[in-house]
């Protein structure tokens, strides 16, 4: 027994949803990109859908799959810069903030330094037993200025270390002050004489960090 195939009706109109996704498939692989690769999805689901329900009266079953995927295939294009151009720009913004937190770390210490020899004046060349004191004395407005954030969103933050005991007749390299963390595997240290540098995290570390136990 032959089976007949239904043939196609010479009258079916061709799906104006369909020829839109093709159009806008290919579009979206060659300059509209995103723009161009979602609605292409969108209307070839809608052309086959319309084409499934016409019982015939609608073709274009074949550029509605057409335009789903060239616009699926625009999507990565679409992607695929963008994803580029994050991994170049992240670690260079990444490398700006550390830039400007190392900036701003060295301007506290230096404001830090700066009021303990304003102390000192008064008492007699004595700097203060301990940072809050600057704060108490009325030497310091801010309080924040005696700690340091890792970063903005960080939950707590850390006090800077303080040498005590020294006077303003100390040595200009006698460390007084040092971040309380390293920025870019350096540490800010600000000394005596009023001078403040930023120095390699391992010297720090091999020199002056059993000053601030």
């Amino acid at each position: 027994m032959t089976t007949l195939q239904a043939l196609p009706n010479p009258d079916a109109k061709t799906s104006s949803r369909a020829v839109w996704s093709l159009v806008l498939g290919i579009l979206s692989m060659t300059c509209l990109w995103l723009l161009g690769s979602v609605p292409a999805i969108i209307l070839g689901i809608l052309a086959l859908k319309n084409i499934e329900s016409s019982g015939g009266a609608v073709k274009g079953r074949g550029l509605g799959i057409a335009g789903i995927v060239t616009g699926s295939v625009g999507i990565f294009v679409g992607l695929a810069p963008i994803a580029m151009i994050a991994a170049i720009a992240l670690p260079a913004f990444n490398g700006v903030q550390q830039k400007a937190q190392s900036t701003k770390q060295m301007s506290d210490i230096r404001q830090l330094v700066y009021a303990c020899k304003a102390y000192a004046a008064d008492n007699n060349g004595a700097f203060p037993e301990s940072l809050p004191i600057l704060i108490t004395d009325g030497y310091l407005d801010s309080k924040e200025l005696l700690f340091w954030k890792a970063s903005p969103s960080a939950e707590e933050a850390e006090p800077h270390l303080y040498r005590p005991g020294l006077t303003d007749t100390a040595q200009g390299e006698e460390a007084l002050i040092a971040a309380a963390q390293p920025i870019l595997g350096k540490r800010t240290v600000g000394y005596a004489d009023g001078s403040v540098t930023a120095l390699p995290e391992e010297e720090f570390q091999a020199t002056l960090a059993s000053f601030f136990q």
